[in-house]
């Protein structure tokens, strides 16, 4: 996909709609998406109103079978990657979400609470999966997720 911000643009209100359901003690009045920057070096997607940063990750609909989200951990050119920025503590949230099969929707949601992400990155309590372009992701099962107090929010 040649915009890399595509999708996040695309379902914008969806996902805001989502968080405000998972986090209704939050008051945030506005949402925006982040700034080129704040996006490749810092791994959040959108930004509210309040002190909290959110990281964005929207799936095919082919890939919801699996239990587990991806994370980044190797890209094809050698940068820094998204889970590099995650242990850096760069987001607190996670919106991790797999379309339809048409593709105009979000059809399961998961949001995260990513201080669990990190704790399994460093109990090393996640699996590898390399790509045929020399990129690689960790997999990290939502029960995982969940034993470590992660999961803040669910939508099927």
């Amino acid at each position: 996909m040649d915009n890399i911000r595509f999708l996040e643009n695309k379902f914008f209100y969806e996902i805001i709609k989502h968080i405000k359901l998972a986090l209704p003690n939050v008051d945030c009045a506005t949402f925006n998406l982040s700034t080129e920057e704040e996006d490749t070096k810092h791994s959040f997607d959108m930004v509210c109103n309040v002190n909290f940063n959110i990281s964005v990750r929207i799936r095919k609909n082919k890939y919801i079978k699996y239990p587990d989200m991806t994370i980044r951990s190797k890209t094809k050119n050698g940068g820094k990657t998204e889970i590099d920025k995650i242990i850096e503590g760069k987001s607190q949230i996670y919106f991790y979400a797999f379309m339809n099969t048409d593709e105009n929707k979000l059809k399961k949601i998961r949001i995260f609470n990513v201080d669990a992400i990190r704790k399994l990155t460093n109990s090393k309590k996640y699996s590898e999966r390399k790509n045929n372009d020399g990129s690689e992701f960790y997999t990290y099962l939502f029960s995982d997720i969940f034993k470590e107090n992660g999961a803040i929010y669910k939508y099927n």
